[in-house]
């Protein structure tokens, strides 16, 4: 199954870009005007902090394993980055929070969730799996850093290559809670309560979130669990009988088939948009990816007898989708809370089936989402109606502008092109201009053009290139 919503929600702006005292960025030279713009911000440096979210409950290690042995798939992806291998933090942490006081015994893993809780990982938890690479403890570092610089060298803190080192530490192993939290984990990753995990967010950094999981998510509000397993059902049925709405609510003590099943907003279950909230407040939507693997989603429940592996469970929510992994039966069941997350993301949010042999596509396609997010390229479907026929080439209807640090924005003004794609080296008294690109090669976007800068001065540190185009013509 492939999953790959609408346009973001923070891509869509309103016609009028302008306010008291910033530079008029308005779009309106074609007519008629067209009905939508996008907005990309295109960092001067490529910095992606990407945080993995593993599921390390009992029915995920042959995951794990496919998914680590495909992270070469994802580091040849990213290294096809117009500059090469962007500068990456890469920090994992696992799907276990501390649930709190609870009438419950689910053991440490639950209570408290010791060295987890949104802790980022420095070592290999899999007991059968030996490390190739390892974090090295440089500086208290929890997080893999991989930084280009001026001589072309990288400045690492691990050993081995990228791929083995990430692979050591996302073998989380099988000994964590069974009340998969991923929502609450990332978030408690990031929000500043572990004083061990500084330094892994950079600012003006683009931030990813990668979760592979075979559960939907269960985060959740304390009370959930110290309510009685005659209530709300026993084990992680607890989870689905809060966290969904279906045309009839879910028995916690009996078997059931259910139909027309939505997201539950107002149970003892956190609310996904809180999370896709927490994310864009952190960084603003036009910095953000998202990539869930996990089960499919469905709208048609079922609960009844489950066994995975050795463990079966008398009622559980049951499977949407089935696999072999590594010769070894494999589920994963509805992702629908995950799914609900993820929609928050529009172009920036990824699906893909936990339930296949093979995660290399997944991997790859993880990368690629986030080359395409930093790139140069143009998203949405770009009005292609020639702004300037006086201009050789396709002149869009777009403004470019320079923002620095500080906040500063300084419009950069179209390119005098001698040819469709020869920009003048005449700038006049001009510092910079700029003019399209075709490159199917690197944009896999629908206009499949990237911004071209020309400037005769350097453009100061961390200074993003934000880039506004007419969508919706004929």
């Amino acid at each position: 199954m492939t999953r790959l919503g609408p346009l973001a929600a923070g891509g869509l702006i309103a016609l009028a870009l302008s306010a008291a005292g910033c530079p008029d960025r308005s779009i309106s030279t074609v007519t008629p005007a067209p009905v939508a713009v996008s907005t990309k911000d295109i960092p001067l440096s490529a910095d992606i902090d990407v945080l993995f979210v593993i599921d390390n409950s009992s029915s995920t290690q042959d995951k794990q394993k496919v998914f680590a042995d495909n992270y070469p798939k994802f580091v040849t992806a990213l290294s096809g980055f117009p500059t090469g291998l962007p500068n990456l933090h890469l920090g994992v942490v696992t799907t276990s929070v501390d649930i709190g006081n609870s009438n419950l015994n689910p053991g440490s893993a639950c209570h408290p969730a010791t060295g987890q809780d949104g802790l980022l990982q420095t070592t290999n938890l899999d007991l059968g799996f030996t490390c190739q690479g390892a974090l090295a403890p440089v500086a208290g570092e929890r997080f893999l850093s991989d930084i280009g610089m001026p001589d072309g060298s990288r400045a690492i803190n691990y050993t081995g290559g990228l791929d083995q080192a990430l692979a050591c530490i996302s073998h989380v192993g099988t000994a964590g809670c069974g009340f998969e939290s991923p929502l609450e984990a990332m978030e408690r990753a990031l929000d500043g309560r572990h004083p061990e995990n500084a330094g892994f967010l950079r600012d003006g950094a683009f931030l990813a979130v990668v979760i592979l999981t075979d559960e939907d998510d269960c985060s959740a509000k304390n009370e959930l669990f110290q309510q009685p397993t005659t209530a709300v059902g026993d084990r992680d049925l607890r989870c689905s009988q809060q966290a969904y709405r279906c045309d009839q609510r879910l028995s916690p003590s009996q078997p059931g088939a259910y139909t027309n099943c939505t997201v539950r907003t107002d149970s003892s279950l956190i609310d996904p948009s809180t999370y896709a909230s927490f994310l864009t407040g952190l960084k603003g939507s036009s910095n953000i990816a998202v990539a869930v693997i996990a089960g499919e989603p469905a709208q048609s429940l079922g609960i009844g007898p489950l066994t995975i592996g050795p463990v079966t469970q008398d009622l559980a929510l049951l499977p949407s989708c089935m696999a072999k992994i590594n010769g070894n039966d494999a589920i994963g069941r509805p992702a629908l809370r995950l799914t609900s997350f993820l929609d928050n993301f529009g172009e920036r949010g990824l699906f893909r089936t936990v339930c296949q042999a093979d995660y290399a596509g997944a991997l790859t396609d993880i990368g690629n989402l986030l080359i395409q997010a930093i790139s140069p390229c143009i998203e949405g479907a770009l009005d292609t109606r020639d702004a300037d026929p006086t201009n050789p080439g396709l002149q869009p209807d777009c403004t470019v502008s320079d923002i620095a640090d500080a906040g500063d924005e300084h419009l950069i003004r179209p390119c005098h092109m001698l040819g469709p794609e020869q920009p003048d080296p005449d700038m006049g008294s001009a510092t910079a201009c700029w003019w399209l690109k075709s490159d199917p090669a690197m944009c896999q976007t629908e206009s499949q053009l990237a911004l071209q800068i020309e400037r005769t001065v350097a453009a100061a540190p961390n200074t993003k290139t934000r880039v506004s185009c007419a969508l919706g013509a004929p």
